[in-house]
């Protein structure tokens, strides 16, 4: 492993920093429904794993990119948390734990399917990207 591998102290704290973010969000996200969310419904808990699930591949990745923080391998690693990303809010959208009013939930219904569509877009964009970087760097 070369010393362009391995990121500076500010990007390796930037990644540490996010680790302890997606971490507290696993903690809030798990404890919604014991501090009574208003609209959040007991189905929650069926969309909970897929949560959980996409904060922790973000962990994953940043804990790699502590050690590891190639241009092409960071693209590549964030279409994979995006693919995470995208089954989060697809189980969220089919379980749809929200207790709304039906104007409200057509309303968060389409913004979740338009989340799903832009989401698919980023994995394009980063894929697309990581191939980019992988040929420039092949090339040097």
């Amino acid at each position: 492993m070369s010393s362009n591998d391995i990121p500076a102290a500010g990007k390796r704290f930037g990644y540490f920093l996010t680790i302890l973010i997606n971490f507290a969000m696993i903690y809030v996200a798990n404890n919604l429904l014991v501090w009574n969310v208003p609209y959040l419904t007991n189905d929650f808990m069926r969309c909970l794993w897929a949560v959980n699930l996409s904060f922790a591949v973000t962990i994953f990745t940043n804990f790699i990119f502590i050690f590891f923080d190639r241009k092409w391998f960071h693209s590549l690693m964030e279409a994979f948390g995006t693919i995470f990303s995208f089954l989060s809010t697809y189980v969220f959208w089919q379980i749809f734990p929200l207790d709304l009013t039906e104007t409200w939930a057509y309303w968060v219904d389409i913004a979740l399917v338009i989340l799903m569509v832009l989401i698919a877009f980023s994995f394009i964009s980063q894929i697309m990207h990581a191939i980019r970087q992988y040929r420039r760097d092949s090339r040097a």
